[in-house]
């Protein structure tokens, strides 16, 4: 968790010195063309420079969507029409609902609202503002992609590889859980059960989030080769992982059926609580990162696990 607020707090700074440095150059590049109005560039950069570099290209496409709606609809509107409220909300509800037949989602919504009503307020006051409004953002966009995609761009693949680890012992935890509990006489207690629906699919379900989270933060990447490989084998693994916990659930189910049958022997009991624990450490000795040049699925321990659960389906099978 520590280092996780590491590296969520050095994404922070990163991303402030990239906002910071982005609109410096957007406002010099903007006032090297002549422009008047500067800021409109750094203020798309601001509002461009997303999480991800995908996020940052969607809202670009919002916004540059926007501005032009809002410059063409208040050219043809704002001149027949004085500015007050109703004029206000009828040319709104003209520009957003032709958007919508051109596909605009809720952010382009937004971004052709809000260039709509900056120009018709700005537009007769300030000389070309809409057309520098349209260059400018254009200048914006372009500076704060390519700064998002050359400088250290976000990528979240460390953040899934502790998730698979934070899973991964969980299991581990589990599977010596699991060995105490058919030692001491396998109650019908669900103490087991509720932690591991509980805490492990949860943290189940987040690694699977931090893996998407992962993967869009590697789109339109430029250095993205070595994280992706690097994520497909996390994203094999967890899928590993799950396919552990409902075995190791299933083990659970198994030995509280058969304890309420007929009692568990003390040999028997040792013979299973040795073999949870033999998988645990066999769980705690599985090293992915140890499988990078492994191209076939990387099943080693799920293998052992899935051959342990046949053989122990078999016994209580056979009355045991």
């Amino acid at each position: 968790m520590e280092k996780k607020n590491k590296l969520l707090s050095s994404e922070k700074i990163l991303f402030i010195l990239k906002m910071s440095l982005g609109s410096g150059i957007a406002w010099q590049i903007s006032d090297w063309t002549g422009s008047k109005y500067p800021y409109l560039s750094t203020l798309s950069v601001i509002l461009c420079l997303q999480a991800t570099i995908l996020k940052s290209v969607r809202f670009s496409l919002s916004r540059m969507m926007g501005t032009i709606f809002g410059v063409a609809f208040t050219i043809i509107f704002s001149a027949e029409l004085p500015l007050n409220g109703w004029s206000i909300t009828f040319i709104l509800l003209i520009c957003t609902a032709v958007s919508l037949l051109f596909g605009a989602n809720i952010t382009s919504i937004h971004q052709i609202a809000l260039s709509t009503v900056l120009i018709l307020v700005f537009t007769p006051k300030l000389h070309g503002y809409g057309m520098y409004r349209v260059s400018d953002t254009i200048i914006g966009i372009i500076v704060a992609i390519l700064i998002h995609a050359l400088i250290l761009p976000p990528n979240f693949t460390s953040i899934a590889n502790e998730s698979f680890q934070t899973v991964k012992n969980l299991l581990i935890k589990k599977l010596e859980g699991l060995a105490v509990w058919i030692e001491n006489g396998a109650s019908d207690n669900t103490f087991f059960r509720e932690e591991m629906n509980g805490i492990v699919w949860n943290k189940l379900q987040d690694a699977f989030q931090s893996v998407n989270k992962a993967e869009n933060s590697l789109r339109y990447n430029p250095f993205k080769r070595k994280s992706k490989r690097e994520l497909e084998l996390i994203k094999e693994n967890l899928a590993i992982l799950r396919k552990e916990y409902n075995i190791i659930e299933q083990f659970y189910e198994n030995i509280l059926q058969w304890h309420k049958q007929e009692t568990i022997s003390k040999e028997e009991a040792q013979y299973w609580a040795a073999n949870f624990l033999h998988l645990a450490d066999a769980l705690k000795n599985w090293r992915s990162e140890n499988q990078l040049n492994y191209n076939k699925h990387s099943s080693i321990y799920h293998r052992i696990l899935e051959m342990e659960a046949n053989r122990f389906l078999q016994n209580i099978n056979r009355g045991k």
